[in-house]
Order: structure tokens, then C-alpha cells, then sequence
């Protein structure tokens, strides 16, 4: 395979990531994700919690999410943190057909976060 297919298949394989339905896990709670061009939704499974924010696609790979709003919090979920001001960067990692590696930063503080996403089954 020349470098021109495997960068075909490399953008090929982020395409299917840009849009759909997946999902992740952190400690014991379970987050949904409904993508779009423009939005990414998260559910806390847990708490009803929708958070909804705004994306900025830099690349094929590489994302920036800003906070836009708190669809529904029926259960007065109290927030650790002012996610109002959060601020995003998403890279694209170890990417295969099921799933792959979010390695992120935000803005409120020096942690950087591996995450790995999965691709739901069903939409």
C-alpha cells in the first residue's frame, strides 16, 4: 500500500468518527454521545444529566468541545466543576472500526485524559 492509501483509509476510518452515537465509561459512570457536524451531546446515564457542547473540527483528528448549554438535569446534579468555562482538545488516538482513544486537555487545568470511545452497535 503507497502512503496516498493509507492516508485514504487513515481519513476514511476519523470520517466514521465525526458523526453517530457512541459511548464511554469513567469509573462507575456510563456517558452517551450523540454526535454532529457541529454538537456533541453527553448523558449521564446515571443522572439524566444531557450537557450539550460546541465542536471545532481542526483536522481529521483533532477537536476542540466548548461548553453550550445543560439540556435537562432533573436530578439537580451538582457539577464538580464550572463546566460553563470548559474548554476541550481532543485528539483522535489508536482508531479502529469499534472504538478509539481520546487524549484530552482542557482549560482548567494540566491533567491530560485518555478516554476510550466506542462506537455504539445500534444508533
Amino acid at each position: 500500500m503507497d502512503n496516498k492509501q493509507v492516508d485514504n483509509q487513515n481519513q476514511e476510518q476519523f470520517q466514521e468518527w465525526k458523526v453517530g452515537n457512541f459511548h464511554y465509561s469513567e469509573g462507575s459512570f456510563k456517558y452517551l454521545i450523540h454526535r454532529t457536524t457541529d454538537y456533541q451531546e453527553e448523558f449521564l446515564l446515571q443522572d439524566g444529566l444531557l450537557v450539550r457542547f460546541k465542536l471545532n473540527w481542526e483536522n481529521d483528528s483533532v477537536y476542540t468541545m466548548k461548553f453550550d448549554s445543560i439540556l435537562s438535569n432533573p436530578n439537580q446534579t451538582q457539577l464538580a466543576f464550572d463546566i460553563t468555562q470548559i474548554q476541550k482538545k481532543c485528539t483522535m488516538t489508536k482508531v479502529t472500526a469499534h472504538s478509539y482513544i481520546e487524549r484530552s486537555e482542557n482549560n482548567l487545568n494540566d491533567l491530560v485524559g485518555f478516554t476510550r470511545i466506542i462506537k455504539n452497535t445500534r444508533d
